[in-house]
């Protein structure tokens, strides 16, 4: 049975810009972040886990600190534990050749906010294959800039003809859309209509990313409130 808290947040990330998925996989991942600097950092337990997966990937680490999910002593806390493992693994590996040095220094378990995202991604499609029945949802769904295409992916396998067609018309709509803009945003930056103003399409590039690669990353904090 779909879950009415993740259907509810699905409506409202409708009305967000970029894809509704992305926006509620996102969210779950900064959340959870916050909360494991806010309320579980001086947990050994939590830190050892943490140790074990080498702290967070690439995207979350950085995310974790552009957007300040934790003050300054909390990575601190954090990555002091990672630097002392760091220098272990290398004083007891280093004279047994690269390739064993090489695996020590790889993490043991996946990044713990991915696999709070991976979570979210599966409970969220869950939730909006049976909702695109609802014909509330689906003119909630046609307010949403439409689905990045990995996420565009996932879903349309599990939907049937009435439905994919729901999701289709709309995805092309708001394709269309992104085309014209991008192509007014080439023009415009022509040197012969360099005097014409550029308006909304200024950033028609950077959703038109979003839109074939998936949604950036959180720029500000209060976008995951």
């Amino acid at each position: 049975m779909p879950d009415a808290q993740t259907i509810y947040e699905l409506r409202l990330a409708c009305h967000k810009p970029g894809c509704p998925v992305c926006n509620l996989i996102q969210r779950a991942g900064a959340r959870y972040i916050e909360g494991i600097f806010n309320e579980s950092m001086l947990d050994p337990g939590v830190r050892q886990k943490l140790v074990d997966s080498q702290g967070f990937c690439y995207e979350h680490t950085w995310q974790s600190i552009n957007l300040k999910l934790s003050d300054a002593l909390g990575h601190a806390i954090l990555y002091q534990d990672l630097v002392r493992d760091a220098m272990r693994k290398i004083t007891e590996n280093e004279a047994n050749g690269s390739s064993q040095l090489v695996n020590a220094l790889t993490p043991g378990s996946t990044c713990p906010a991915c696999r709070v995202e991976d979570a979210t991604l599966e409970r969220v499609i869950d939730c909006m294959v049976p909702v695109l029945r609802d014909q509330d949802f689906i003119a909630e769904f046609k307010q949403s800039t439409g689905l990045c295409i990995p996420h565009l992916k996932r879903i349309l396998p599990k939907l049937d003809g009435n439905r994919r067609g729901v999701v289709l018309l709309h995805q092309n709509d708001c394709l269309e859309k992104l085309r014209g803009e991008l192509a007014e945003f080439i023009r415009k930056s022509d040197y012969r209509f360099r005097d014409e103003v550029i308006g909304n399409e200024g950033d028609s590039y950077k959703r038109a990313a979003d839109m074939i690669s998936g949604k950036h990353r959180l720029a500000e904090k209060k976008d995951f409130r």
